[in-house]
């Protein structure tokens, strides 16, 4: 966000819970991504409730806009079928999940980075959009894999792995919005600030 808004300007109000609806159960993709716009659209809304309770720490009218986003990876199983691979468990047993991500579902094949992004306006408008970017895995041996979780870089990365970083070295092609697989996706982002009349602030010369 900082790329494109001063960090000055930036309020960052973490949601009331950390509890969010599952995947369980969707058998396809539009309703994977459906599900995703229903979390980022309930995050608004906390947020929003946060602002007017008073407990975020901002007015309304300093608002321009809230921004809320939720990400995951969309695999496919043998079956063709989709599997949601969120944030590992944050427990002992974090790297035999991922462990069995990549050489179930993404070494050598083509996964989705999914991240629903809501645009809320003071005035209520409402922006929502899914976007999406394919990720293409080279076939790496175990071994490669084994280093990757030594360095401990997996834990809390959607779908177990950081592009941005380390986990760079799996990946032999991205197709649409590189920022959409490290953080927000900063174009689409931009599009729909514009759509919702915010006008964004000048970031200072150094």
């Amino acid at each position: 966000m900082q790329l494109i808004v001063p960090g000055e300007r930036i309020v960052v109000v973490p949601p009331r819970s950390n509890a969010e609806p599952g995947f369980d159960g969707l058998a396809s993709r539009a309703a994977i991504e459906a599900r995703l716009a229903e979390i980022a659209r309930a995050k608004s809304e906390d947020m929003l409730d946060q602002i007017h309770g008073g407990t975020a720490g901002i007015s309304l009218a300093d608002v321009a806009a809230v921004v809320t986003a939720d990400t995951v990876i969309i695999a496919a199983d043998s079956e063709s079928r989709p599997v949601v691979l969120g944030q590992p468990p944050d427990d002992a047993a974090w790297a035999d999940t991922v462990r069995r991500w990549f050489h179930e579902f993404l070494l050598g094949r083509t996964h989705v980075a999914a991240t629903a992004v809501c645009v809320r306006t003071a005035a209520g408008a409402i922006h929502e959009r899914i976007v999406t970017t394919d990720v293409t895995f080279h076939a790496e041996s175990p071994e490669l894999v084994e280093w990757y979780l030594a360095t401990g870089e997996p834990r809390g990365k959607a779908g177990g792995y950081a592009l941005q970083a380390t986990g760079s070295v799996f990946v032999s092609r991205v197709e649409g919005s590189l920022s959409n697989v490290v953080g927000l996706p900063i174009r689409e982002l931009l599009d729909m600030l514009e759509a919702a009349g915010v006008r964004l602030p000048r970031h200072e010369a150094a």
